[in-house]
């Protein structure tokens, strides 16, 4: 079982996701972008000439608010999949994972979909509204200024069918991971996924 939390910078997913880990009866291993890809990476890929190893950044503002907008260089993809090979090799030998993803790109994308289409996989998209978003991560003052902003409307794609959308502006962690948890003791066949992958065909 694999449980998807997809969601913008600071939409509360690492969170909820150790919240899953408390509550469940049993064991989930929480895996993430941050994780498994970008801490591989060294900190000189955040910058000339490396950058084009990595993710480059373009800043802008819309409606006196800083957004960021990101680039993912090729380099990056084969990493990006070989995480996924990771999470499918982990499920096929009976672990139960949540992964943590900010999920953007289409290049990212289609190969969870090919990847874990055999897998029992619980589609989750955590999404308060952008400004509870963009006033976290001022909050948090450890994220790029405009990140939140800047992915948020290709983060939620409309090509994503979610089991569950969860406002983590309204629910509180807590309430979320309960929410979650529920859905999966009542649902043994997760569609969200199966359609959403369906879709990106």
């Amino acid at each position: 079982m694999i449980i998807l939390l997809n969601g913008t910078s600071s939409s509360g997913k690492t969170t909820i996701g150790k919240k899953l880990q408390e509550k469940f009866d049993g064991v989930l291993l929480l895996y993430g972008l941050d994780t498994m890809v970008q801490t591989a990476f060294p900190e000189k890929c955040d910058y000339p000439p490396y950058d084009e190893k990595a993710i480059k950044v373009a800043m802008s503002e819309s409606n006196g608010q800083k957004v960021a907008k990101l680039a993912i260089s090729p380099y990056m993809y084969p990493v990006y999949e070989a995480a996924i090979h990771f999470y499918r090799m982990l499920s096929e030998k009976g672990y139960f994972l949540i992964i943590d993803e900010v999920l953007f790109d289409k290049n990212r994308i289609v190969p969870y979909f090919n990847l874990l289409s055999k897998e029992t996989v619980y589609f989750f998209g955590i999404k308060p509204e952008l400004d509870v978003v963009v006033k976290r991560e001022q909050e948090r003052r450890d994220r790029l200024s405009g990140l939140a902003a800047g992915l948020y409307n290709e983060v939620y794609n409309p090509l994503f069918t979610y089991d569950l959308t969860i406002d983590t502006g309204v629910l509180s962690p807590d309430e979320a991971a309960d929410l979650i948890l529920n859905y999966i003791q009542d649902i043994d066949s997760p569609q969200g996924f199966i359609r959403s992958g369906l879709d990106f065909q």
